[in-house]
């Protein structure tokens, strides 16, 4: 029954797929869509396998989200009021509720960085979808193919306007990148995060464009999806939107109100202790802390790097940002690869180098104009270096990496000289045409 019933919800979405006019884009046929989507479903099934058949299943986390979800869904049965506490997180904090946590195994996290607790957020998404999968994994993975799938297709629906007549090659740039199709296709915070990010650009694009109640509604409530599923993606994409909002509305001066944007919110984040209440710069060092601690409680973690301790805060931040970016864009190396993950990751990276060198072959500097790039850009080196200065572990930079890579190809098709670009995206096109 429970495979009758993937058929079906794989049928819904492909249905959805071919008649909403959401997934509808100029010269893009649907079949294409139906496609992309069905290739993260593969993506889907090959999470799968490697997580059961590669690693250890009982040591899974893509599992441990699902059996926790059962559990937070279980209660619903005994006592309503408890999953709705749960689920929605208000009053969820009070001991009597404490028995569901301890069962669960990521729940609640051993190491606390004054930060929201990510994990929540796809445990309770599990919850929820058990009303619809009677409990079956690979229908959870479905959902989350599709979640993975809508959120790189409001990303790509976000920037097609401005890239109408390089459509084809934006697409490759949002779905083609190794690790996102892959690490996005499953049963897994990035699915999610994907499809939350992908959605709070899409209407941030549009609001800059035409300002609606709706837009500005969407944005404040996946604004705070985003605080709640991956605190940090936000912290780096703020200071472009904020930059953004700005420029609308006061064009002139674009690049030192850029700039201006930028020391002022990073100035904010350092005193934000004072601001906020939450040192977000100790909270920065005391992750790479956590993470360095629960790397060597594990034992024999194979892709280990050094990484220099955060000891100073913002100075040694600065010293080290060189080696964290540096890691964050190219590491894994094809030598560092010791697992077939990782061999996919160090050839993604090898296409990071191809990409970075046809961005510098076809550069048109003029190009640089171009507010997209300056937003592109922000939150690529923000995001890259927030996760390779906390990161100690190939095998987890390769997965919270996943977010900036279709950025970095965006800002790259926004570089290069359009008349070359554009006649790549028609000789492609020509290709598939006759197919």
């Amino acid at each position: 029954m429970s495979w009758i019933l993937y058929v079906i919800y794989l049928l819904i979405f492909i249905w959805l797929i071919q008649k909403l006019p959401f997934f509808g884009a100029p010269r893009i046929e649907r079949k294409w869509v139906v496609i992309a989507f069905l290739s993260k479903v593969v993506g889907g099934i090959f999470l799968f396998v490697i997580y059961r058949y590669y690693y250890d299943p009982t040591d899974s986390d893509i599992f441990h989200y699902f059996n926790d979800g059962l559990i937070i869904h279980s209660s619903f049965f005994e006592k309503p009021t408890d999953f709705l506490r749960m689920v929605t997180g208000i009053n969820a904090n009070t001991p009597d509720l404490h028995h569901y946590y301890t069962s669960c195994c990521y729940w609640l996290k051993p190491y606390y960085y004054n930060l929201p607790n990510d994990n929540l957020i796809v445990i309770r998404a599990n919850a929820l979808f058990c009303f619809l999968s009677m409990g079956n994994f690979h229908i959870h993975n479905l959902f989350f193919s599709f979640l993975g799938f809508i959120g790189l297709w409001a990303l790509y629906k976000a920037f097609s306007p401005d890239l109408s007549s390089r459509h084809i090659l934006l697409f490759l740039c949002v779905f083609c990148f190794p690790s996102v199709w892959f690490w996005t296709s499953g049963a897994l915070k990035e699915s999610l995060m994907t499809a939350i990010f992908g959605f709070l650009i899409y209407f941030f694009r549009s609001w800059l464009k035409k300002p609606t109640v709706l837009s500005t509604i969407a944005i404040l409530v996946l604004s705070y999806m985003m605080k709640t599923s991956k605190y940090y993606v936000l912290m780096s994409a703020l200071p472009a939107m904020c930059a953004a909002v700005w420029i609308k509305f006061c064009p002139c001066w674009a690049l030192p109100k850029f700039i201006i944007t930028h020391a002022v919110l990073f100035a904010i984040a350092y005193f934000s202790k004072y601001v906020t209440g939450v040192d977000l710069v100790e909270a920065i060092c005391n992750k790479q802390l956590c993470f360095i601690s629960m790397s060597e409680d594990l034992g024999n973690v194979g892709s280990f790097v050094y990484l220099p301790p955060l000891d100073n805060g913002l100075v040694s931040m600065i010293v080290n940002l060189p080696n964290a970016l540096h890691n964050s864009f190219f590491r894994p190396t094809i030598f560092e690869a010791k697992s077939a993950t990782m061999l996919m990751a160090a050839v993604e990276n090898i296409m990071i180098v191809a990409l970075l060198i046809v961005g510098i072959l076809f550069l048109r500097p003029k190009n640089f104009t171009n507010r997209d790039v300056w937003y592109c850009l922000s939150f690529i080196f923000i995001f890259f270096a927030l996760i390779g200065l906390t990161t100690p572990v190939l095998g987890a930079l390769v997965r919270y990496k996943v977010p900036a890579l279709p950025f970095l190809g965006i800002a790259v098709l926004l570089l290069i000289n359009e008349e070359k670009s554009t006649s790549a995206n028609k000789w492609i096109e020509t290709k598939l045409k006759r197919r």
